[in-house]
């Protein structure tokens, strides 16, 4: 079952901050200073190799583009003129910024350029693969693509359980239970989403932080109520819980075996989902623990469902 089509947010960072971040690789600006407002939001490298020798419309404007020893050598092999025919689609694109590894000299040619179309233009004393690779962890997280969704994210034996439904179904209710049994909220209303790779990341949005509301109640302070260990900043979401009402139950399919895995896919990342009904007398809190256990059982090959269906058929085919 697909979600609700969400807003994906893609957030970006300006040159002068990214200096300021990647800060393990030691960059000194050489030229551009102008265009340190430009925008990066992509935290992929781009080598500019395939670029230089002819082929400008492979290039992504919007990602830090690099000159290494392979590609500096290939400048200084060519004419002052066959240089400028190489530079100049790259800088005439308005790139976010040029950066030159290995404290390599560049061409005066790449110097005149940067400063004509006030492109910043970056040196670190650092190899190539260490500047590829202190760019890359420094940006994955600030440029990770991001939505916000209602419900609440807790911890349930170090499961991250995104929990969703209606309105006063009980989804915080649920989660103060608990809290109170031991296991520690992330975000309750507003998650924020975030795609690292090929995880998804849940936390609280600042302002709300380690609060809870409670109808009738009003906000909490968990950490203050419960202690600093009753919450987290951020958790990796693996199971979404979809809380419904009684009457609700034959709109949605239930599964009462549980052979069938059923998945909600969220930014291109598919996860594990079940539905729950909420009725008088049933322990939401208990019922999330034992779908969290059940998870674990199943990463470590263990499918208890599927296990009773083999054995029931297989008790009815020899009857």
């Amino acid at each position: 079952m697909a979600e609700k089509q969400l807003k994906i947010n893609y957030p970006a960072i300006d040159v002068e901050n990214f200096l300021k971040l990647i800060s393990k690789a030691e960059f000194e600006l050489l030229a551009g200073e102008g265009g340190l407002s430009r925008k990066i939001n992509r935290p992929r490298v781009q080598k500019l190799g395939l670029i230089l020798a002819g082929f400008p419309e492979f290039i992504h404007t919007e990602r830090v583009h690099l000159l290494g020893n392979t590609e500096i050598a290939f400048l200084n092999r060519l004419t002052p003129k066959k240089r400028i025919e190489s530079l100049k689609p790259i800088f005439d694109m308005k790139i976010s910024c040029l950066v030159i590894t290995k404290g390599l000299t560049p061409p005066k040619e790449v110097v005149d350029l940067a400063k004509k179309t006030e492109t910043p233009l970056i040196r670190s004393k650092l190899r190539t693969t260490f500047v590829i690779q202190y760019i890359t962890l420094g940006l994955q997280d600030v440029l990770a693509p991001y939505i916000h969704r209602h419900g609440v994210l807790v911890d349930v034996f170090g499961v991250g359980v995104l929990m969703v439904g209606g309105s006063s179904i009980g989804k915080s209710e649920t989660a103060l239970d608990l809290i109170v049994r031991g296991h520690r909220l992330v975000s309750d209303d507003i998650i924020e989403i975030r795609k690292k790779g090929e995880i998804l990341l849940g936390r609280a949005p600042e302002v709300s932080r380690g609060k809870m509301e409670l109808r009738g109640l009003g906000i909490i302070s968990i950490p203050e109520l419960f202690g600093i260990g009753s919450m987290r900043n951020e958790k990796i979401i693996d199971l979404i819980v979809n809380l419904i009402k009684p009457e609700e139950i034959e709109k949605e399919h239930i599964d009462r075996i549980g052979d069938e895995d059923r998945y909600e896919e969220i930014m291109d990342i598919c996860l594990p989902k079940i539905t729950l009904p909420v009725a008088s007398g049933r322990n939401i809190a208990i019922i999330l623990e034992v779908a969290a256990s059940n998870l674990l059982l199943k990463r470590q090959g263990t499918y208890s469902a599927q296990e009773f269906v083999h054995k029931l058929r297989e008790r009815i085919k020899n009857r």
